[in-house]
């Protein structure tokens, strides 16, 4: 997809396209959990960790709810909002910090990939990009790659969840 024919801004989205009648995000409605686990720029493991997402279209928009459960007993949710920006392709925001100050856009690719880019809105630099592979109805692998606003490879994420709702 053309980046460039892709409008970013969600107060002037797509209405006429229907998310449920998208290729891919249909696919990924309903409750996942996995393991996540953090990687640094060198491969190595810096931490684990559990996930349920939650992931629902409701009135043309994705949303989609993070909870984060830690080993020490810590627990993070994190929620999210994305509209139609494009064939394919949808604007996530969230109003929590760090991603409020992110523009992130996910792309529909074939029959079973999105590719998620995450932006840093005052620079417009890419900070992140994800693989999000749904290997069948009820499992999906997810590889994250992190850069610092240099540019510099930081880390990453492996991700394998599996649909449980």
């Amino acid at each position: 997809m053309n980046q460039q024919n892709i409008d970013l801004s969600i107060s002037k989205a797509d209405t006429h396209k229907q998310l449920e009648n998208f290729k891919v995000f249909p696919k990924h409605v309903g409750v996942w959990e996995g393991t996540w686990i953090s990687l640094d720029a060198d491969g190595k493991e810096t931490q684990r960790f559990k996930g349920l997402l939650k992931k629902e279209i409701v009135d043309n928009q994705w949303v989609q709810t993070n909870t984060y459960h830690y080993a020490d007993g810590k627990s993070i949710t994190h929620n999210f909002v994305g509209v139609v920006a494009g064939e394919g392709t949808i604007k996530i925001e969230s109003s929590e910090p760090p991603f409020c100050n992110y523009t992130m856009l996910a792309e529909e690719h074939d029959e079973n990939l999105i590719i998620f880019k995450v932006r840093e809105k005052a620079t417009g630099v890419v900070i992140g990009v994800e693989t999000i592979n749904l290997i069948d109805e009820n499992n999906c692998v997810r590889t994250t790659q992190g850069f610092t606003t240099e540019g510099k490879f930081r880390g990453g994420l492996m991700i394998v969840e599996r649909k449980v709702g």
